[in-house]
């Protein structure tokens, strides 16, 4: 039977282990088109230029393009945060003030995901449907296509992290995210990746497209061009629309043809379809006022500064996590893939779908070994733990970088070759990059999705704080942080990479060369920047305070308060008589748990992970006073025991909880 947070129980709300399952397939279908946007970009600078022919070979672009497709992208994408910054908190305060027969948060599930296909369908099916003579057309569409796509992204993704407020409030049900958000990454990220990057390049599903471009000194010949096509088999076409007195470079791919996108177009929006649907029948039996928390007035815009000036806890987490996700976002980009395994390594093809299953069952050992840590000792002791060995082990992966020689074929990745018969060639090189970069990719992946339920404790605090429940401006600010900062991947990737290398003139893809400053971006976007987020997140890790005792009397507080605001208490007074855990009444504080040593029958002993965390990590979160010596217990005018029947509750077994005995 289904509890909800009353007198008699702890205050504990669980749910079914099916909807812990499925509910994280909503974030699942965000991701499906988070990793698709890639290529939703490329697609349009490609047809906002105004020159375009299709031919034998796919998309063919003439023109003085250079740096343009790339600068707008870098600069576009960061300016077009201004309007999150308007988008976000309007969304996070109506979800707030959303009541619906569909629930709260229901509706913007279903809304979210339709205008994400809306988005799609306008820039993939009808912008290409534009004549080059309306140019000004093609850009209005490609800006509407974006601002729908910025609302509708929006609207979904906030509900993953504020519907697990209702969904759970067990800490160690929230530390299962972990693992079915995995699932549903290998679902989404990975499988477009896949589908997108390794399944469609092969030009028998999918012929490649050719885009060639005008650049400066540093380019080819039209004689050049034309010998170098035939030297790959290139087909192509418009070639007499060039001018032979200029330099031309050129990107060659699945991704640049028409064919791509009417194969990828409906593949996203069906999956994605599917996931949110998953996901709405996970959350629908908690989408009721029950779940909701108590809400005495409706939320304000105002909240938003009062939260952000308020809540340093959401702050803390906000900068933590929006570096840990530009740090996964730069290092795993198709473009840092091009760049490492196609212009160092020299075989793309044959290195990215195998490193990428490789390294997604590193990040299953790491996923289930962080969820396991998360549900015993604390979501926080999850992020902390595993961003250090993320460090540790990239400092690995950096010194293999460095020690590269592109002479020295020793130093290259190898996986197996099909030269006189399919046949492994793993280097002593390739298998400490595999344990490195497979243990670093592990952890800081686990390190990242543990945040997420973090915004429930931070929602949580939030009510401790000031009495509001807002789950849909927590969500909302923790997105609008979080997409700011990870927006500057396209920017870092454009100034430590085209920038930094000269001659070339445009991001790497699959049939770019290996020039010198190579090495150097390799080393700089797959290592030093990820290292550095991971120095910061550790860093606020050090001043977040929300697990430990200090998240035992944020509950225990939060429990007793509703109890007495049901029973007909004005928010206000419960407020102003329980603010410690040493005044809440026994039966709200959830029981410290005790670790026992099966053998034993003793409490554990700290290892060595332990006594690391507790010297650096756990200074904010002790509290002076101990539970219940000062309880204050509910007047009886507002005991709802006294007034009506309480349903009865299953007792809560200690070692089920989710603090450590080191607490």
């Amino acid at each position: 039977m289904e509890k909800t947070m009353q007198e008699g129980s702890i205050g504990l709300n669980r749910a079914k282990q099916w909807q812990i399952a499925l509910f994280p397939f909503n974030n699942a279908a965000t991701n499906v088109y988070f990793a698709f946007y890639t290529y939703f970009t490329y697609f349009a600078m490609l047809y906002l230029t105004g020159s375009t022919y299709i031919a034998i070979g796919g998309a063919f672009i003439a023109g003085g393009l250079a740096l343009a497709i790339t600068s707008f992208n870098a600069i576009f994408a960061p300016l077009m945060r201004v309007f999150d910054a308007i988008t976000d908190p309007i969304l996070g305060g109506l979800m707030d003030r959303t009541k619906t027969k569909l629930g709260k948060f229901r509706p913007y599930m279903i809304i979210g995901n339709v205008l994400l296909a809306v988005s799609l369908l306008l820039m993939m099916v009808i912008f290409r449907g534009i004549p080059d003579s309306a140019a000004w057309i093609r850009w209005v569409v490609y800006i509407v296509s974006y601002i729908v796509y910025v609302i509708g992204y929006t609207c979904q993704c906030a509900v993953t992290k504020a519907g697990q407020t209702c969904l759970t409030n067990d800490p160690k049900q929230r530390s299962q995210f972990v693992i079915w958000n995995m699932i549903g990454m290998i679902g989404s990220i990975v499988l477009v990746n896949v589908m997108a990057g390794g399944v469609l390049t092969n030009e028998a599903i999918c012929p490649k497209g050719l885009i060639v471009y005008e650049v400066g000194s540093n380019g080819l010949s039209l004689e050049a061009l034309i010998a170098e096509f035939a030297s790959r088999g290139i087909e192509y076409s418009g070639i007499a629309a060039l001018d032979p007195t200029k330099m031309y470079s050129y990107v060659y791919g699945a991704g640049y043809g028409i064919q791509f996108y009417n194969i990828m177009v409906p593949f996203v929006i069906v999956l994605s379809a599917v996931y949110t649907v998953m996901a709405i029948a996970a959350i629908s039996s908690k989408d009721k006022p029950e779940f909701w928390g108590v809400e005495t007035e409706p939320a304000k815009m105002k909240d938003y500064i009062g939260i952000i000036k308020g809540n340093k806890e959401i702050r803390w987490l906000v900068l933590s996590s929006g570096f840990n996700k530009l740090a996964s976002t730069v290092a795993t980009s198709g473009t840092v893939a091009f760049l490492l395994y196609g212009c160092l390594m020299g075989d793309y093809n044959g290195l990215f779908i195998p490193f990428y299953a490789l390294c997604f069952i590193f990040m299953g050992i790491f996923f289930v070994w962080g969820s396991s840590t998360a549900g015993k000792k604390g979501q926080k002791r999850g992020v902390a733990q595993f961003t250090l060995f993320a460090l540790l082990f990239y400092i690995g992966v950096l010194v293999l970088l460095c020690i590269y020689d592109h002479g020295n074929p020793a130093t290259y990745l190898s996986i197996f070759s099909t030269e006189g018969g399919f046949h492994l060639t793993i280097n002593f090189y390739t298998i400490l990059f595999i344990i490195f970069y497979g243990c670093g990719y592990g952890a800081f992946n686990c390190c990242d999705n543990l945040t997420i339920p973090m915004v429930a404790d931070c929602t949580d605090y939030e009510t401790y704080r000031s009495g509001k429940y807002v789950p849909g401006i927590m969500g909302t600010i923790f997105s609008l942080v979080d997409k700011i900062i990870s927006s500057l991947q396209t920017l870092l990737l454009t100034v430590f990479i085209v920038y930094l290398v000269p001659g070339l003139n445009a991001l790497p893809g699959e049939a770019t060369p290996y020039m010198e400053g190579m090495q150097l971006s390799a080393i700089i976007c797959f290592c030093l920047l990820p290292m550095a987020a991971w120095l910061v997140t550790t860093f606020c890790m050090t001043r977040y305070s929300l697990s430990g005792k200090r998240l035992q009397e944020i509950q225990a507080v939060n429990a007793v308060r509703k109890a007495a605001v049901l029973g007909g208490m004005s928010m206000e007074e419960a407020m102003e008589t329980w603010k410690t855990i040493d005044q809440v009444p026994a039966r709200f504080v959830a029981p410290a748990p005790v670790s026992i040593d099966k053998k034993t029958g003793l409490p554990k002993k700290e290892n060595v992970l332990d006594k690391i965390y507790n010297k650096l990590f756990t200074k904010r979160e002790s509290v002076a006073a101990e539970p219940s010596v000062n309880a204050i217990e509910i007047p009886d005018r507002y005991r709802t025991d006294l007034k009506e029947e309480i349903p009865a509750v299953t007792p809560v077994d200690p070692s089920q909880s989710n603090e450590s005995s080191d607490r």
